[in-house]
């Protein structure tokens, strides 16, 4: 009955303002990509930094429930999953109450419920996870065949979900060479799942490594500062993604919370195999992520949503395993603060203005729906705003970004390259998106200066803090700047 009453609060929390949110860049990408054949999803990946699996998954949800809520509900469900496999995991480590107060903490986690209604791979990718980790300890336990049989596929599957899960798959070899070192038969099972594993990541090698050479020679990340690293820290003690404050309480309070939890694991033998399991889950994945990020920096939030079980099952452990009076008034103390902050994370990741999730792309694409004619050609001034406009007109309607995206042959297949027209001159209105581009700031006020200079300026048909659209009658030769 606890675990059903946590599972209603994980699910009403993950489905509240669901419709509120609007697609995004990455968002689109992701259901452009979804809506081609599984064999043009997997040419299409190649230069992305992604493998299919995603992918694929959401091309056959799809089937099940289209539109863009649809796709936000398998995120939604995977999410709820992983507060119940939490709960699992709790009670194989440390009792029922630790699986009750882990599933609670893991449920009202700010950076886990905002991916919880994202659609993208991250939710997916931490049940995948924490199933691997679940079977992983089952069955180092009961050394029955299943259990290494389900090891390996989850294990195999967050790989191919998100390949930062190898991080998970350090974690869990550092355990075993330190906690089954002396025992022979275990070790020997554990060697086999590896191999096994490997084996079955083994047919997309070669994909990958074509994948790693597109990612190596691209940047659009400025070097990693320790800011970013705190910046993960506070996102799990009171801070919502998108929060604009700096909030070195929370970091505060996840170190505390984090120290605390170890601390009274480790001191009891009987749980001290827990706590540096979890422990090694939440730090060691971190950590590689930061040292990756020294060369080329990759240290986002979304990459380490996988390690928010971890915290959550940690704080749940010790909370449960405490003993002494001390002890346990200290841990209480950190578990309810803990509680209070999160709950005041959501309260204003509800209540804040994001532009990013919170923006009127989609209003603004439904007004031009209604206003666009065959001979019209809409112009972007970012592919932030190309992105979700593609998904929510479809392919029919001549559009394109005036910067032009760097070109990426395999992917543009399939989601379409964001190109003007060669030919320009059956067009005789031109709409004007305006969206913020961080990737090209001041972009924006530039391309519009120089529509005004060279077109007739009509009518304003959306205009917000986050988006303009504007209509222009053709009266240059040349459609749009040069985008230089």
């Amino acid at each position: 009955m606890l675990l059903a009453v946590v599972l209603l609060v994980a699910l009403g929390l993950r489905l509240y303002h669901l419709r509120e949110r609007v697609l995004w860049f990455d968002e689109a990408n992701s259901l452009l990509i979804a809506q081609a054949s599984p064999a043009r999803i997997a040419d299409a990946v190649l230069d992305d930094t992604h493998s299919p699996f995603y992918y694929v998954v959401l091309h056959y949800w799809q089937v099940v429930d289209r539109g863009e809520v649809g796709a936000r509900l398998l995120s939604v469900l995977a999410a709820v999953a992983t507060v119940a496999v939490v709960y699992w995991l709790g009670c194989e480590l440390a009792g029922c109450m630790a699986g009750f107060l882990s599933a609670t903490f893991l449920s009202l986690c700010p950076l886990h419920v905002w991916y919880s209604q994202e659609i993208r791979m991250y939710t997916l990718q931490t049940l995948l996870v924490c199933l691997s980790f679940l079977f992983m300890v089952r069955a180092l336990r009961e050394r029955r065949a299943m259990p290494w049989v389900s090891y390996v596929i989850f294990t195999a599957l967050s790989l191919y979900a998100q390949y930062v899960s190898v991080f998970a798959v350090v974690a869990q070899n550092v355990f075993v060479a330190v906690y089954h070192r002396k025992d022979r038969r275990a070790l020997r099972h554990w060697l086999l799942s590896q191999c096994a594993v490997a084996l079955l990541f083994a047919p997309w090698v070669p994909s990958f490594m074509t994948q790693m050479k597109i990612v190596t020679g691209s940047s659009w990340s400025p070097p990693l500062q320790f800011r970013q690293i705190l910046g993960f820290l506070w996102l799990l003690s009171g801070t919502y993604l998108g929060d604009p404050r700096a909030r070195y309480v929370s970091v505060f309070v996840t170190a505390a919370v984090f120290v605390l939890a170890v601390v009274t694991l480790i001191r009891r033998t009987e749980s001290r195999q827990t706590g540096a399991l979890l422990a090694l889950w939440f730090v060691l994945p971190i950590v590689l992520l930061a040292l990756q990020s020294l060369n080329q920096n990759r240290f986002l939030p979304r990459a380490l949503v996988f390690t928010t079980p971890a915290f959550a099952l940690l704080v749940g452990c010790a909370a449960a395993q405490t003993c002494k009076t001390t002890a346990r008034l200290a841990m209480g103390l950190g578990a309810i603060t803990l509680l209070v902050a999160n709950m005041s994370a959501l309260r204003n990741y509800y209540s804040s203005e994001n532009a990013w999730v919170k923006s009127d792309l989609r209003v603004a694409a439904g007004k031009l729906a209604g206003e666009v004619r065959p001979s019209d050609i809409i112009l972007h001034t970012s592919e932030f705003s190309y992105r979700p406009f593609e998904y929510y007109l479809g392919t029919n309607i001549a559009q394109g970004v005036i910067t032009a995206p760097v070109y990426l042959p395999h992917l543009f297949r399939v989601t379409g390259d964001g190109r003007l027209p060669q030919s320009t001159n059956g067009f005789q209105r031109i709409w004007l998106v305006l969206y913020p581009d961080f990737a090209h700031p001041g972009v924006a006020d530039k391309d519009h200066g120089w529509m005004d200079q060279h077109h007739h300026f009509l009518r304003v048909l959306h205009d917000s803090s986050t988006a303009f659209v504007g209509l222009y009658e053709r009266r240059d030769s040349q459609l749009a700047p040069t985008g230089e």
